[in-house]
C-alpha cells in the first residue's frame, strides 16, 4: 500500500476522502475474495483461531516494564495500568484523550483535536519532556501520537524520580510497540465514523528466515464533530526482531507520522458580574460543535515525526543479562491557530456578553530533535543467604529545540462565543521566539530483596545532572540552569497468602525551575531555583482474584512545591520564588481488571482526589482546591461474549467525573460529567480468512458536558465540551 503525501488543502479534502473510501473498498474487496499469498504458512495459525474456543480480550497484564522491577503487577509495590491492545480495540478508541476513561486516575489537560494530547494523573499535569517513554527510552510528548502500532500504554501513577529522573509527579507513560509475532499474519482494517472520517490500517508480521519483521501502514482522513477541523494523517512504522546468536539479539523500531488538522481552542470564562475578573461559566446549552478556529484564513496544525529505536540485548547466563538502547527522533511542526485570548481590559477571560479577542498566530517550522539512550545491567545473586535482583544503568538525552527568529501573535479583532464573526487576517512575523538545549545523564540501582516467602523489600536511587539553556532568537533574555539531583525510592511487600499483597512505598520526584531573565519583571530575573522536590506515600492491597482477576486498592498523599511569584517587603519588583507555593493531593484508587469468567472480562476504576494548596503567599489559595481535577471519578468497561451466539460481543463503559473547579476559588465549577458508551463486535471464518466487524457509539445518550477546564501558564482558564454522540465502525480481516 502505497502512503501518499499530498499536500493538504480545503478544496482537497472531499476528493481525497471519496478516493480513500474507494481505495479501502477495493482492498477488503481483494481479501476476502482472492487466495491468500502466504496461504500455506498461515493456515497452521488460522486452524488455532476458531469463534467457539477463542478467549475473550485480555484486559489483565502479568508485568510492565515502567515500574522498573522486573515482578508481577500483583505483587509490585507500585500502582501500574495497563491499557492493552485488546482493551483498546475493544473500545474503539483512537486517542489518548478517549483512552483515559479507562482509568480513574488520569484526566485531560488541553486535549483538543488538532493538537498534541496530554495527561493529568493523579491530578498533576505531566510534562512534555520528562514523563513520557517510548518502550523504555525517554521521548517529547511534542507530537500526536499514533495508535496503530503501539501493543499498550503503560502508566505508572505517581512520582517516577527512579525512572525518569527529572519529571512532574503526577507519573510516567510508557507507550510499548508492537512486535513480530511467532507466526505470520496480515490484516487489513477499514474504519469509519459518521462525519464521514476513514482510515485504512494495514498490520503485517512476516519472518525471513530467523529475523522477525512487523509493519505497520495507516492512511486516515479525518472528520471531526467540530466545524472546520476536518484533516489527514498518514503513518508508517516497521519493527524488526533479529537473534544474532543464542544469547544475544537485536531489535529496530522505525516510526513515521504525519498529520494535519486545525486545532480547536477551548472557551474562555466569563465576566458575568463586570468586576473585570473572569469567574463564570458560559451559559445557555453548550454547542460541542463550536470551533472559534475557522475563520476563512485558518490553517492546520502540522505535524511530521520520524522516530528510530535500535536495542541490542545480551544473556551471559540464565541469571544475568545486559540491555543497550539507543532512539533518536525528529519532529517538524507548524503552529497556527486563530486564537481566542482576553476581551479589552479583561484578560484572561471573555466579556459577559461572550465577546473574545482573537489574535492571528502562525509559527511555521518549529524543529525538536531528541536522542535519548540506557544502558543497563540486572540479574540474581545470593548475599547473607538471602536471594536479590540488582540493577545497574546509565542513561541520558539530548534535546534540542529551535523556532525560526520570528512568530505571529497579532490582535485581528474581537469575535463571539454564540455568534462568531468573520475577522481579518495579520501573518505579519513580529514576536521573536525561543530556543532551548536540554541535556541530562544519569546513574540508577535497584535493589529487590526476598527476605522470606513473605517479605520482600525494594530499594532504588537515581542521580541526574541536567543541563538546561534557553535564549529568545533576538539573543535577549538568556537563561541556563545546571543541577545534580538525587530520587530516592523505597518499598516494602508482605503477603500473608499467595494471592494477597500488602506494600507500602515512599519516593522523591524532583522539577527544576528558573525565574524568567526579565529584570524589567522580577528582581531575580534569571537565577536559578532550588530543586522542587515531591514526595509520595502510599500504601495498598492487591488480590489476584483469580488466574486472570486482579482487584487493588490504593491510599497516597503527594508533596509538591512549585514556584509563585510573590512581591517581598522592601523590593520594588516581584520575585519568582521557588518553593513558595505547596500543593497536597490526597486520594483513593479502587481498581479490578482482568476475565471474571470465560466470557466476561472488565477493567473498572473508581478515585477520589482531594488536592489543595498548603501554602501560598497569596491568601486566597491558601486552602483551596487546585483546578481542573476531579473530586471523584468512576469508569466502568465491561466486555462480555455470548454463548448463545458465537463470536459475538457487546460491551459498555460508563464514566463519570464530578467535583472538577475552573477557578480557585470554587465560583466556577464544573457540573458532573457522566457519559456511557456502548459497542459490538462479531467474528466469524469466511474460508480461511478471520473476519471481525465493530461498532461503537460514544456518548450515547449524546449528554453534553464540560470535560475539562484548562488552567494556561498565564492564569488563564479554557472550557472544552464532551463529544456528542458518535458512530464508528470497523472491518478487520485477517489472514
Amino acid at each position: 500500500m502505497a502512503i501518499h503525501h499530498s499536500p493538504h488543502s480545503r478544496r482537497g479534502r472531499i476528493p481525497a476522502r471519496f478516493s480513500l473510501s474507494r481505495s479501502c473498498a477495493w482492498w477488503l474487496a481483494v481479501c476476502a475474495a482472492t487466495p491468500a499469498w502466504a496461504q500455506a504458512q498461515d493456515s497452521q495459525s488460522l486452524d488455532e483461531v476458531t469463534i467457539s474456543t477463542k478467549a475473550g480480550p485480555v484486559f489483565d497484564v502479568e508485568q510492565a516494564a515502567v515500574g522498573d522491577f522486573d515482578v508481577p503487577l500483583a505483587q509490585t509495590p507500585q500502582s501500574i495500568t495497563v491499557l492493552g491492545s485488546d482493551l483498546i480495540a475493544a473500545t474503539g478508541m483512537q486517542t489518548l484523550s478517549q483512552a483515559l476513561r479507562l482509568d480513574a486516575s488520569m484526566s485531560d489537560n488541553y486535549n483538543t483535536p488538532g493538537y498534541v494530547e496530554n495527561l493529568n494523573v493523579r491530578g498533576f499535569m505531566l510534562s512534555h519532556l520528562g514523563n513520557y517513554q517510548r518502550n523504555g527510552l525517554v521521548v517529547n510528548n511534542f507530537a500526536p501520537v499514533a495508535f496503530e502500532n503501539k501493543d499498550s500504554i503503560e502508566v505508572l501513577k505517581g512520582v517516577a524520580g527512579l525512572q525518569s529522573g527529572v519529571s512532574a509527579p503526577g507519573g510516567l507513560v510508557n507507550y510499548v510497540t508492537k512486535k513480530p509475532q511467532p507466526y505470520d499474519f496480515t490484516a487489513v482494517s477499514l474504519h469509519g465514523n459518521e462525519y464521514g472520517g476513514s482510515k485504512l490500517h494495514l498490520d503485517t508480521s512476516r519472518h525471513l528466515g530467523t529475523v522477525g519483521v512487523r509493519l505497520n501502514l495507516a492512511a486516515e482522513n479525518l472528520h471531526s464533530h467540530y466545524d472546520g477541523a476536518d484533516g489527514s494523517r498518514r503513518f508508517a512504522s516497521l519493527a524488526v526482531d533479529a537473534p544474532l546468536t543464542r544469547d544475544t539479539r537485536l531489535t529496530a523500531d522505525l516510526e513515521y507520522h504525519r498529520k494535519s488538522q486545525p486545532s480547536v481552542p477551548g472557551l474562555g470564562l466569563l465576566d458575568a458580574d463586570g468586576d473585570g475578573v473572569a469567574e463564570s461559566l458560559p451559559t445557555g446549552p453548550i454547542n460541542p460543535r463550536r470551533n472559534l478556529n475557522s475563520q476563512p484564513w485558518s490553517l492546520p496544525y502540522q505535524t511530521e515525526a520520524g522516530t528510530l529505536q535500535l536495542g541490542l540485548e545480551h544473556r551471559f547466563s540464565d541469571d544475568w543479562q545486559a540491555k543497550l538502547a539507543v532512539g533518536h527522533s525528529r519532529t517538524r511542526i507548524n503552529d497556527r491557530i486563530a486564537f481566542p485570548d482576553g476581551c479589552g481590559a479583561i484578560y484572561p477571560g471573555l466579556c459577559a456578553n461572550g465577546d473574545v479577542d482573537v489574535y492571528d498566530y502562525r509559527n511555521d517550522g518549529i524543529r525538536r530533535h531528541l536522542t535519548s539512550w540506557e544502558a543497563a545491567l540486572d540479574g540474581k545473586l545470593t548475599l547473607a543467604g538471602l536471594s536479590h535482583q540488582l540493577k545497574l544503568g546509565v542513561s541520558g538525552y539530548d534535546s534540542r529545540h529551535r523556532e525560526p527568529a520570528l512568530q505571529a501573535y497579532n490582535w485581528v479583532g474581537t469575535s463571539n462565543i454564540y455568534q462568531p464573526v468573520v475577522l481579518p487576517a495579520d501573518p505579519q512575523l513580529t514576536t521573536p521566539n525561543t530556543n532551548t538545549d536540554e541535556e541530562s545523564l544519569a546513574a540508577f540501582a535497584s535493589l529487590h530483596t526476598h527476605w522470606n516467602a513473605q517479605w520482600q523489600s525494594f530499594v532504588g536511587l537515581r542521580l541526574t545532572r541536567l543541563d538546561r539553556r534557553s535564549i529568545r532568537t533576538d539573543g535577549s533574555r538568556g537563561v541556563a540552569l545546571e543541577q545534580t539531583v538525587s530520587t530516592p525510592w523505597l518499598g516494602l511487600t508482605w503477603q500473608p497468602a499467595t494471592d494477597w499483597t500488602l506494600y507500602a512505598s515512599w519516593g522523591k520526584g524532583v522539577e527544576l525551575d528558573v525565574a524568567p531573565n526579565r529584570p524589567s519583571r522580577y528582581v531575580n530575573a534569571g537565577e536559578v531555583l532550588p530543586a522542587l522536590k515531591s514526595t509520595q506515600k502510599e500504601v495498598g492491597v492487591k488480590w489476584q482474584a483469580g488466574d486472570r482477576l486482579l482487584l487493588s486498592a490504593a491510599v497516597f498523599e503527594i508533596d509538591k512545591p512549585s514556584a509563585e511569584t510573590v512581591t517581598l517587603p522592601g523590593e520594588s519588583l516581584p520575585r519568582y520564588l521557588g518553593g513558595a507555593r505547596q500543593a497536597r493531593h490526597r486520594g483513593l484508587e479502587l481498581n479490578a481488571a482482568g476475565r471474571v469468567s470465560p466470557q466476561w472480562s472488565l477493567q473498572a476504576s473508581t478515585a477520589w482526589l482531594d488536592a489543595r494548596y498548603t501554602h501560598s503567599h497569596n491568601p486566597a489559595l491558601q486552602g483551596q482546591r487546585v483546578t481542573n481535577i476531579p473530586l471523584f471519578t468512576a469508569s466502568l468497561f465491561s466486555d462480555y461474549r455470548l454463548q448463545a451466539l458465537p463470536g459475538l460481543s457487546l460491551n459498555a463503559l460508563a464514566w463519570v467525573q464530578d467535583g472538577k473547579r475552573a477557578t480557585s476559588d470554587g465560583r466556577a465549577v464544573l457540573p458532573r460529567g457522566w457519559q456511557i458508551d456502548a459497542g459490538a463486535r462479531y467474528e466469524h471464518v469466511v474460508g480461511e480468512r478471520l473476519v471481525q466487524w465493530t461498532l461503537n457509539v460514544e456518548n450515547l445518550s449524546d449528554h453534553i458536558y464540560w470535560r475539562e477546564a484548562a488552567p494556561t501558564d498565564w492564569d488563564g482558564v479554557y472550557l472544552f465540551p464532551s463529544a456528542p454522540r458518535t458512530i464508528r465502525a470497523s472491518v478487520r480481516v485477517e489472514w
